[in-house]
Protein backbone atom coordinates (compact mmCIF):
# COMPACT_ATOMS: atom_id res chain seq x y z
CA UNK A 1 0.00 0.00 0.00
CA UNK A 2 1.64 3.47 -1.13
CA UNK A 3 1.26 6.57 0.89
CA UNK A 4 -1.40 8.11 -1.68
CA UNK A 5 -3.39 5.08 -1.07
CA UNK A 6 -2.90 5.74 2.73
CA UNK A 7 -3.63 9.66 2.63
CA UNK A 8 -7.06 8.79 0.55
CA UNK A 9 -8.16 5.84 3.33
CA UNK A 10 -7.59 8.78 5.84
CA UNK A 11 -9.61 11.39 4.00
CA UNK A 12 -12.45 9.03 3.15
CA UNK A 13 -12.20 7.63 6.69
CA UNK A 14 -12.55 11.48 8.03
CA UNK A 15 -15.58 12.26 6.01
CA UNK A 16 -17.34 9.40 7.41
CA UNK A 17 -16.63 10.23 10.69
CA UNK A 18 -14.02 6.98 11.17
CA UNK A 19 -11.31 7.88 14.20
CA UNK A 20 -7.70 7.03 13.52
CA UNK A 21 -8.11 3.36 15.25
CA UNK A 22 -10.79 2.35 12.47
CA UNK A 23 -7.97 3.54 9.76
CA UNK A 24 -5.57 1.16 11.63
CA UNK A 25 -7.67 -1.59 11.86
CA UNK A 26 -8.64 -1.65 8.08
CA UNK A 27 -4.73 -1.32 7.11
CA UNK A 28 -3.72 -4.03 9.14
CA UNK A 29 -6.63 -6.11 8.05
CA UNK A 30 -5.48 -5.74 4.16
CA UNK A 31 -2.40 -6.83 5.10
CA UNK A 32 -1.13 -10.09 3.41
CA UNK A 33 0.42 -11.25 6.73
CA UNK A 34 -2.67 -9.76 8.43
CA UNK A 35 -2.94 -10.88 12.41
CA UNK A 36 -6.80 -10.30 12.05
CA UNK A 37 -8.48 -13.37 11.95
CA UNK A 38 -12.05 -13.87 9.99
CA UNK A 39 -14.61 -13.40 12.74
CA UNK A 40 -12.76 -9.73 13.74
CA UNK A 41 -13.12 -9.18 10.41
CA UNK A 42 -16.69 -10.32 9.78
CA UNK A 43 -17.51 -8.21 13.43
CA UNK A 44 -16.39 -5.09 12.26
CA UNK A 45 -17.44 -5.33 8.54
CA UNK A 46 -19.35 -1.63 8.89
CA UNK A 47 -15.20 0.03 8.72
CA UNK A 48 -15.11 -1.54 4.65
CA UNK A 49 -15.75 0.50 2.03
CA UNK A 50 -19.71 -0.91 0.40
CA UNK A 51 -18.20 -2.42 -3.21
CA UNK A 52 -19.11 -0.50 -6.37
CA UNK A 53 -18.75 -0.29 -9.81
CA UNK A 54 -15.93 2.22 -9.54
CA UNK A 55 -13.83 0.11 -7.62
CA UNK A 56 -10.45 0.21 -7.88
CA UNK A 57 -7.70 -1.70 -5.38
CA UNK A 58 -5.07 -3.18 -4.93
CA UNK A 59 -4.62 -6.92 -4.01
CA UNK A 60 -5.81 -7.59 -0.63
CA UNK A 61 -8.24 -4.95 -0.47
CA UNK A 62 -11.40 -5.75 1.98
CA UNK A 63 -15.23 -4.75 0.84
CA UNK A 64 -18.72 -4.94 1.67
CA UNK A 65 -21.05 -6.81 -0.96
CA UNK A 66 -23.93 -8.08 -0.55
CA UNK A 67 -23.92 -8.27 3.31
CA UNK A 68 -20.38 -10.25 3.11
CA UNK A 69 -16.85 -9.22 3.29
CA UNK A 70 -14.40 -10.31 -0.09
CA UNK A 71 -10.79 -9.49 0.22
CA UNK A 72 -9.40 -8.90 -3.76
CA UNK A 73 -7.18 -11.27 -4.86
CA UNK A 74 -5.19 -8.99 -8.01
CA UNK A 75 -5.17 -5.75 -8.34
CA UNK A 76 -7.94 -3.81 -9.49
CA UNK A 77 -7.76 -1.00 -12.03
CA UNK A 78 -9.96 1.04 -14.32
CA UNK A 79 -12.00 -1.38 -16.52
CA UNK A 80 -11.33 -4.27 -14.57
CA UNK A 81 -13.56 -4.17 -11.66
CA UNK A 82 -16.20 -7.51 -11.31
CA UNK A 83 -19.13 -8.12 -8.68
CA UNK A 84 -17.27 -9.94 -5.58
CA UNK A 85 -20.39 -12.18 -5.11
CA UNK A 86 -20.51 -13.36 -8.70
CA UNK A 87 -16.38 -13.37 -9.45
CA UNK A 88 -14.04 -15.93 -7.42
CA UNK A 89 -11.89 -15.49 -9.64
CA UNK A 90 -10.89 -11.72 -8.23
CA UNK A 91 -12.46 -11.82 -4.99
CA UNK A 92 -12.14 -14.24 -2.00
CA UNK A 93 -14.87 -14.68 0.26
CA UNK A 94 -14.53 -13.62 4.10
CA UNK A 95 -16.36 -16.35 6.27
CA UNK A 96 -19.72 -15.14 7.92
CA UNK A 97 -19.23 -15.89 11.41
CA UNK A 98 -22.45 -16.30 12.36
CA UNK A 99 -23.02 -19.37 9.87
CA UNK A 100 -21.35 -22.20 11.55
CA UNK A 101 -21.42 -24.59 8.59
CA UNK A 102 -21.25 -22.20 6.02
CA UNK A 103 -22.36 -23.04 2.17
CA UNK A 104 -19.37 -24.87 0.54
CA UNK A 105 -17.46 -23.07 -2.66
CA UNK A 106 -15.58 -25.18 -4.89
CA UNK A 107 -11.81 -23.50 -4.48
CA UNK A 108 -9.98 -22.48 -7.19
CA UNK A 109 -6.67 -21.89 -5.59
CA UNK A 110 -4.59 -21.89 -2.79
CA UNK A 111 -5.94 -18.55 -1.60
CA UNK A 112 -8.97 -19.70 -0.81
CA UNK A 113 -8.81 -23.57 -0.46
CA UNK A 114 -10.14 -24.94 3.19
CA UNK A 115 -7.82 -25.38 6.73
CA UNK A 116 -8.21 -28.57 8.74
CA UNK A 117 -10.73 -27.88 10.77
CA UNK A 118 -13.01 -25.71 8.40
CA UNK A 119 -16.83 -26.87 8.34
CA UNK A 120 -19.14 -26.43 5.80
CA UNK A 121 -22.28 -27.53 4.52
CA UNK A 122 -22.45 -29.21 0.77
CA UNK A 123 -25.65 -31.40 -0.39
CA UNK A 124 -27.33 -30.56 2.81
CA UNK A 125 -24.91 -32.62 5.18
CA UNK A 126 -22.39 -30.91 6.94
CA UNK A 127 -18.65 -31.68 6.96
CA UNK A 128 -15.18 -30.99 8.46
CA UNK A 129 -11.67 -30.51 6.58
CA UNK A 130 -9.37 -33.21 7.88
CA UNK A 131 -6.54 -31.48 5.81
CA UNK A 132 -5.04 -27.95 5.28
CA UNK A 133 -4.94 -26.57 1.65
CA UNK A 134 -7.87 -28.51 1.18
CA UNK A 135 -9.33 -28.28 -2.55
CA UNK A 136 -11.68 -31.24 -2.79
CA UNK A 137 -15.43 -31.44 -3.17
CA UNK A 138 -16.81 -33.12 0.46
CA UNK A 139 -17.46 -36.81 -0.02
CA UNK A 140 -14.39 -37.51 -1.74
CA UNK A 141 -11.71 -37.05 -0.19
CA UNK A 142 -9.86 -35.12 2.87
CA UNK A 143 -13.56 -34.31 4.37
CA UNK A 144 -15.35 -35.98 7.36
CA UNK A 145 -19.17 -36.01 7.46
CA UNK A 146 -20.66 -34.82 10.70
CA UNK A 147 -23.54 -35.86 12.09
Amino acid sequence: MDIKEIGRMIGQASRRGRDLGAIIFVLEAQREDSYIDEVTLAENADLFPVWDEDFTGRRGTIVQDEGLLFRAIHDIGVGQNTKPSETPSMWTLIGNPNEEYPQWIQPIGVHDAYPAGARVTHNELRWVSDVDNNIWEPGNFGWTQVD
